[in-house]
């Protein structure tokens, strides 16, 4: 998987020029189409014509939610300098300087999340709970604090500290409280929790299942980033149970396209395992 993003032959700076520029443009006509229908339906109250004066209405309260909505997209899009470029740093620092422009903190939390999450990927997980222990919403049920929690767990498994991790997963479970069995959201909490205990167990503890498991989250994955991960973690399984001609494949494909920090590190690691036997 070796998809790069359309951001990728962009510095830092570019792509939050970019980001600025469009954010401003969208909002600007956003804003005048809001005033071209609030003076439409002013005209239409004094004309007596109620029905259209709340179709009016209705178009701002419309072009408000998509405002919210482009905004959202064109925000997540940014994740793909993580999650296919793979470039922590160039991620950290547009997250950074979007951060910087958010006065009124609106976006604090989502934020301080992506920029853990950078930290993590970096290999500087301390720093990723340093930026966690700030993070806040307004309600506790926002569900903004799973992905809050996720970086948590994992940041915190990479520290070495089990016990914080452990309780991070509980935090996640959580959120499956009050939701029915077939819900999204209970399938969404179900899918993390279940692909955070199969990479936190001990790879001696690894089987059949978790194999299955690693090989289906790779084939299915969204990102390089998780594609990455998974194989690795594959290439892990067979290096640990004696399959070192497939660990020593797996470890060579993944490093065929860019990689994170993190990523490269636990690449060494293995490859140093595997000539050590």
């Amino acid at each position: 998987m070796n998809i790069r993003s359309r951001y990728f032959n962009q510095a830092a700076q570019q792509v939050l020029a970019d980001y600025f520029s469009w954010l401003r443009k969208t909002r600007a006509l956003a804003i005048f189409a809001a005033v071209v229908l609030g003076a439409a339906a002013i005209v239409f109250v004094f004309i007596g014509s109620m029905a259209a004066y709340f179709v009016c209405l209705a178009a701002i309260l419309i072009i408000a939610w998509l405002l919210r909505s482009k905004i959202g997209r064109r925000f997540r899009s940014l994740l793909d300098i993580l999650g296919s470029d793979c470039d922590a740093e160039k991620y950290r620092e547009v997250i950074e300087g979007i951060a910087r422009r958010d006065t009124r903190q609106r976006s604090k939390g989502t934020c301080l999340t992506e920029l853990a999450l950078a930290h993590y990927h970096a290999g500087r997980p301390v720093d990723a709970l340093q930026l966690l222990s700030q993070v806040s919403f307004k309600s506790p049920k926002n569900i903004l604090w799973i992905r809050t929690f996720n970086v948590e767990a994992i940041a915190r498994n990479a520290a070495g500290d089990i016990a914080g991790r452990d309780v991070a997963l509980g935090r996640i479970a959580a959120f499956r409280e009050g939701a029915s069995v077939n819900s999204p959201k209970r399938a969404v909490v179900d899918d993390i929790l279940l692909g955070l205990n199969v990479q936190f167990r001990a790879p001696e503890q690894w089987g059949p299942a978790d194999l299955d498991y690693m090989r289906k989250s790779a084939a299915t994955a969204d990102s390089r980033l998780t594609w990455v991960s998974w194989e690795v973690c594959e290439a892990e399984y067979h290096l640990t149970h004696g399959n070192a001609q497939e660990a020593a494949a797996l470890l060579d494909k993944v490093s065929e396209g860019p990689l994170t920090p993190r990523a490269a590190a636990n690449i060494e690691r293995l490859r140093t395992r595997l000539y050590a036997d």
